[in-house]
């Protein structure tokens, strides 16, 4: 089987992420493509006010380091001899092709920046998959573990789904919950998230492997759906952060 990775670059949590996958995996491993787009505006702006200046700066030192570096993931995937390019249409007939030449078989996207559309969708034989830091078909959209915290839940969702052009959607084929503890914070269930998104992934892709998919209909009329949180949201999820840490 010949998998295809879409990443971004991000020393955070996709090294993490990747690297039980690269262990089992990476043989299988064809290549990867890091479509741009990563930083816009809204991401900024909405990392400023979730983290403060402090916060922010130092993520952001810490992302022109890896970047100065050669990148992160670039460099912990050419590393294991896979070959690596950035693409700045991961929809270019060009980009298509030269997957097709490669024989992809499966394409996984681990937090890409770029909508896909259908000639990308459907090239692999096994279609492509995609993580979501949410429960599906609830907490579609954006920053959905935020918005577990925020709403008390019990736990966040991470789903490995089958993509369609539709934001979010396509069948199950993998899903877990994560407790969130007290006094968690994003700081401390991103790394929870993409853990459990490590072995998912292993999971779903051995299940294509030897052809015990399971799919589970990831129902739209059962969805929720948020955007970018408000500032009222934002000061409310600053305040409960330090309330925990005076607690702590």
């Amino acid at each position: 089987m010949r998998i295809y990775l879409l990443l971004v670059d991000e020393p955070f949590y996709t090294p993490g992420c990747l690297e039980p996958l690269l262990e089992r995996f990476g043989p299988s491993i064809a290549g990867a493509a890091f479509p741009a787009g990563f930083f816009d505006w809204k991401r900024v702006k909405t990392t400023l006010a979730l983290y403060g200046v402090v916060g922010t700066a130092t993520r952001t030192l810490r992302m022109a380091w890896a970047a100065l570096s050669g990148g992160a993931v670039h460099r912990q995937l050419a590393a294991r001899g896979i070959p690596v390019r950035d693409v700045p249409d991961a929809n270019a007939p060009a980009f298509l092709d030269d997957l097709r030449r490669l024989g992809v078989d499966v394409i996984v996207s681990l937090n890409t920046p770029q909508k896909l559309k259908t000639p990308l969708l459907t090239l692999p034989r096994h279609g492509c998959l995609n993580v979501h830091f949410g429960m599906l078909p609830r907490y579609r959209g954006i920053l959905p573990i935020f918005y577990a915290l925020m709403n008390g839940d019990p736990s966040l969702g991470v789903t490995v789904h089958l993509m369609d052009e539709k934001l979010d959607n396509g069948d199950i084929v993998a899903q877990q919950a994560v407790p969130i503890a007290p006094g968690d914070n994003l700081d401390t269930l991103y790394p929870k998230g993409f853990a459990a998104a490590s072995a998912l992934l292993e999971q779903a892709l051995r299940a294509i492997e030897l052809g015990t998919v399971e799919l589970k209909p990831n129902r739209e009329v059962d969805k929720t759906y948020y955007s970018y949180p408000t500032a009222t949201m934002i000061r409310a999820y600053r305040a409960k952060v330090s309330g925990s840490r005076a607690r702590s």
